[in-house]
């Protein structure tokens, strides 16, 4: 095993000299590159924020587990948010296979948790394994910087209770969290605004798990909760609805089948666990890659028939609905 100490004060870029002393790789740029009989794969760090910084892990075929463990600091507080996505190593070496996360098979390596540092946290990659994690480091003085003032109230209240337990929230990973993270290892390395790039993916992270968040804690105030045969048949719709967003609304009742759920059931369990209806979650999904394609500066008219638009004046209204202004003022603001 190799074991990498670090204390909240200390810099993530420290990770990198305990991993290169011990495995076969190549340090360029704040990257680091996994070869050899030791793994395959890269781990980068980023700046994001002053007091926020974060660890990004893709890597495979580990010779051996990969363990962090995040030490308190007497002069640093902060919160660790995981994006942890952990699932068996395909025939093809280091490719990841979406349609079967690792929680569904009872497994609790993949998922998304927020711990507050002050009690240290220990994460281990294990061997063998494809590995996809970010890891973001915040100091609680900057949460304000990340999160509006009542979201870091509601979050602390939550994560800092009183007693001597260690606090910690825990989601599964869904499949959505998986295309954001998916979007994060593709440019990561490559971008040439590298800080950013990782502010507005940490960003949409965050505004999805804030979401998540809320409608989790409105769920245990209700007094509610989901076995697991509910949970996996409405992730099986979420990942539907986000694979096939160039298509039209695939309609309640082949979700129904998909789910294994009655359409009054699937309508009723999927809003209170994703805080938003079936077509109201796939309209936003939708509209969020038009977004992307946007920022890449595609012509509305491109992206329209991309995201599954004939008309794209059609395009035009849903995008303003949604977002308040037209793709064209996107592009353009003036």
């Amino acid at each position: 095993m190799s074991y990498v100490s670090l204390e909240n004060s200390e810099p993530f870029l420290k990770c990198f000299e305990s991993i290169a002393r011990s495995r076969a790789c190549t340090i360029s740029d704040s990257v680091l590159y996994l070869s050899g009989k030791s793994g395959k794969g890269f781990i980068t760090v980023a700046g994001v924020l002053p007091g926020v910084e974060v660890m990004v892990v893709n890597v495979s075929m580990l010779a051996d587990d990969l363990s962090f463990s995040f030490l308190p600091s007497s002069n640093t507080s902060s919160y660790i948010l995981s994006f942890d996505e952990i699932g068996l190593s395909a025939e093809t070496g280091n490719d990841w296979i979406l349609s079967d996360p690792g929680w569904m098979r009872g497994q609790a390596d993949s998922s998304v948790s927020i711990t507050d540092a002050d009690h240290g946290k220990y994460v281990v990659y294990p061997k063998g394994k494809v590995v996809r994690s970010l890891l973001i480091r915040v100091q609680k003085s900057s949460m304000g910087q990340l999160m509006h003032d009542w979201d870091v109230l509601k979050i602390r209240s939550v994560v800092d209770p009183p007693g001597n337990e260690i606090p910690r929230l825990c989601w599964p990973m869904t499949f959505k969290y998986r295309l954001l993270i998916g979007d994060f290892m593709e440019g990561i390395i490559d971008h040439p605004f590298r800080e950013l790039f990782a502010l507005r993916n940490v960003s949409l992270l965050l505004e999805y798990l804030l979401q998540q968040f809320l409608v989790m804690d409105k769920l245990v105030a209700e007094g509610l909760s989901f076995n697991e045969q509910d949970v996996n048949g409405l992730s099986r719709v979420e990942e539907h609805l986000c694979r096939n967003y160039k298509k039209e609304f695939p309609g309640i009742e082949k979700l129904s089948r998909i789910s294994a759920m009655s359409p009054t059931s699937l309508k009723t369990k999927f809003k209170k666990y994703y805080g938003d209806t079936l077509f109201g979650y796939f309209q936003k999904n939708k509209l969020e890659k038009a977004k992307k394609l946007l920022d890449g500066k595609v012509p509305v008219k491109v992206v329209a028939t991309e995201i599954g638009y004939s008309n794209p004046s059609h395009f035009t209204l849903a995008f303003k609905k949604e977002y308040g202004f037209s793709p064209w003022h996107y592009l353009n603001p003036q």
